[in-house]
């Protein structure tokens, strides 16, 4: 994720995980505003690692939720997502589970002066699932993931 606008119709995280990110990126404006100027997800770019989203009611649907670093790293999406990234200028990269840190090497060759940080994926199997978090609200889960996962990617 970087910070610039970005188009609603088919963007990234347009369903539930996207109301996850909504609902985390409001808690991570409150706690880093130096990272997280905004708490509107709208105010925000973002783009997959990979050009196939893989979920299940998608044409040629394999089973598999998330591509391979080799496909992230591939000749045709690594031309795809540097044009994207070169044309945002980003100052900050937010990168959205393992399989988007496979971006880094692709942003760090693209763009120069940006800093950049990891967490965890805003779907639901990914922080709905943590015995410490079993007597918390979903915001409160939400909080607490993106507490626990956020950190600078150096």
């Amino acid at each position: 994720m970087s910070w610039g606008r970005r188009r609603k119709k088919g963007r990234p995280f347009s369903g539930p995980a996207g109301k996850n990110l909504a609902v985390m990126l409001q808690k991570l404006h409150a706690l880093h505003p130096d990272i997280f100027p905004s708490d509107s997800l709208d105010d925000y770019s973002l783009i997959n690692a990979h050009s196939l989203p893989r979920y299940p009611k998608r044409e040629g649907y394999d089973g598999r939720t998330q591509p391979t670093q080799d496909e992230v790293l591939a000749d045709e999406n690594r031309s795809r997502f540097t044009h994207q990234v070169k044309s945002l200028e980003p100052l900050t990269i937010v990168y959205l589970g393992k399989v988007a840190e496979y971006a880094h090497e692709m942003v760090e060759a693209a763009v120069e002066g940006f800093q950049a940080f990891k967490m965890g994926h805003p779907s639901a199997p990914a922080w709905n699932t943590k015995s410490k978090y079993a007597d918390m609200t979903k915001e409160e889960k939400l909080e607490q993931w993106a507490k626990d996962t956020l950190e600078q990617v150096t």
